[in-house]
């Protein structure tokens, strides 16, 4: 009865950090790229090769495309189906990391290292996005999991998923999974988990998803059009617009997992000292060799270090425990800062925001929500003072962030990111009667950066997506297209209807041909 009721426990207080149930909307690079490329999927049933438009887009496989379409086709044509693979990933990372802590650290206090990986704002806005980063972290966990249990018990199925991770993840990120896989693989050639049987039988079959997707796009398209997979990874291996200086991991990384990140320098320490060397290998030298080598390669995202999310959190709860039961000055000092200091300046803040003295735009029930989320973190974090009890004081540190993440997540910001485009497409869409019409794009006018983000935003809101054409000219009659054409100049031809008014389009303008 209180293994049911803990079970029933755990699901509802993560429930706020992994379920929103509100209107979605999404971001145009890469979110909107992989819906769109999955409507294309099921609107033409090519479950193989990812387009853009009538082209083939080969630079990437079709992993995540795949999954969404697989999602919608089960689940139904909903904003919500878009997302479920990359809730079940997010679940799945949150409890292999409660595993991981159990295997590394063998405490009781494993679902702490939980809370902390699903109240950090790295992982928590990945987890509410419909690309590939989370789906692919969650398998890299998975192997970080099975190796390790590998080399606890010796079990030919842990060896197999030891092994089939690589495969799975190479299917979504291609030549990065050489990054994590070189990070284990010194402890699978040390601990003989590389020369087990069912360590290659996972390795084959986990591969044999991008063995025939290769082989299908290779007789399909041919070897110039797969040679792009190849070409997508050289260019990011050389000077591009998400180049990075070498430090940037060191702080990105901090800023993106606020306010962890102030324990993750002691629990870095901490797990330097561990006398498990298993632990002390995939605590402090996997992570640390998988920032090195991040940080090595020209292409630098705030997403990229996602995959150690998971021992980045055990690091995190390692520091926290450090930092409660030790009474020297820095760390006296540090408690100061950080609950003190940190708590009174966010509630400052939040109390001149609530009073419209600092403005941050984000909407009035948002603002209203994130308003409240600073201030039950901020009381919470300054109530550590007043507690005696380690338990006390770990409840503290750990509530204080999740009412904050609950708030956030609930309020819609990181989920519903294109909130005014997706009001004025519904209204568009509600008023026109233009539910069962599938609506063009003139694809001349996909000449900025601006012009592309927004029509991919546009049309992954639009219930039917028609074709690229190339000119106004190409529109047949009764058709609808989306075009950067001027409204003066929609207004001049007499062939031409403007149907769009909203400003939400702009540059994009929808238009009739009469």
């Amino acid at each position: 009865m209180y293994r049911k009721l803990s079970n029933i426990f755990k699901i509802v207080i993560f429930s706020p950090l992994f379920i929103y149930l509100g209107e979605r909307s999404c971001i145009a690079y890469d979110e909107g790229f992989y819906i769109l490329q999955a409507k294309w999927i099921l609107d033409r049933g090519n479950w193989i090769t990812p387009l853009w438009f009538e082209d083939i887009t080969l630079d990437r496989t079709i992993g995540i495309q795949f999954l969404i379409a697989l999602s919608q086709k089960i689940f139904g044509n909903s904003s919500f189906a878009i997302y479920i693979p990359s809730i079940i990933s997010a679940i799945l990372m949150a409890f292999l990391t409660y595993k991981i802590h159990r295997a590394l650290l063998d405490d009781k206090y494993a679902l702490i290292s939980t809370l902390i990986l699903s109240t950090t704002f790295l992982w928590i806005n990945y987890a509410n996005m419909a690309t590939q980063d989370i789906v692919y972290s969650s398998i890299i966990t998975l192997g970080i999991y099975s190796t390790i249990k590998a080399n606890k018990t010796h079990r030919n199925s842990f060896f197999f998923l030891a092994g089939i991770w690589i495969g799975l993840a190479v299917m979504l990120k291609t030549f990065l999974t050489i990054i994590p896989f070189l990070g284990i693989l010194p402890f699978l050639i040390s601990r003989k988990i590389i020369f087990k049987k069912f360590f290659w039988l996972g390795f084959f079959i986990g591969f044999l998803p991008f063995f025939i997707w290769s082989l299908l796009i290779l007789t399909t398209h041919g070897i110039p059009i797969y040679s792009n997979l190849f070409s997508k990874f050289i260019n990011l291996s050389k000077n591009n617009t998400f180049t990075n200086p070498f430090y940037f991991y060191f702080w990105n990384i901090p800023m993106n997992i606020f306010p962890w990140s102030l324990f993750l320098f002691a629990g870095f320490a901490g797990s330097s000292r561990l006398k498990n060397q298993t632990a002390k290998y995939f605590l402090f030298f996997y992570p640390l060799f998988i920032i090195g080598i991040l940080s090595i390669f020209s292409t630098k995202t705030p997403y990229y270090p996602l995959q150690i999310t998971t021992l980045l959190s055990i690091n995190c709860y390692l520091g926290i425990s450090l930092v409660i039961q030790n009474k020297n000055f820095l760390i006296s000092l540090f408690k100061i800062i950080n609950f003190i200091l940190i708590p009174i300046t966010l509630m400052l803040g939040a109390i001149l925001v609530n009073f419209q003295i600092i403005s941050i735009n984000i909407g009035l029930i948002r603002e209203k929500y994130i308003i409240v989320g600073i201030l039950l973190f901020s009381i919470i974090w300054l109530s550590f003072n007043f507690v005696k009890s380690k338990n006390s004081k770990l409840i503290c540190i750990i509530i204080g962030p999740y009412l904050l993440f609950s708030t956030i997540l609930q309020s819609g910001l990181i989920t519903d990111r294109s909130q005014d485009l997706r009001i004025a497409t519904e209204n568009l869409i509600k008023s026109e009667k233009l539910e069962n019409i599938k609506i063009n794009t003139i694809t001349e006018g996909i000449d900025s950066e601006l012009s592309h983000s927004k029509i991919i935003k546009i049309l992954t809101l639009m219930p039917k997506i028609g074709v690229g054409l190339k000119t106004l000219d190409n529109l047949e009659s009764q058709n609808y297209a989306w075009t950067t054409t001027s409204k003066e100049e929609i207004k001049s031809e007499k062939e031409l209807k403007l149907i769009s008014q909203s400003e939400d389009f702009a540059p994009w303008n929808l238009v009739l041909k009469e």
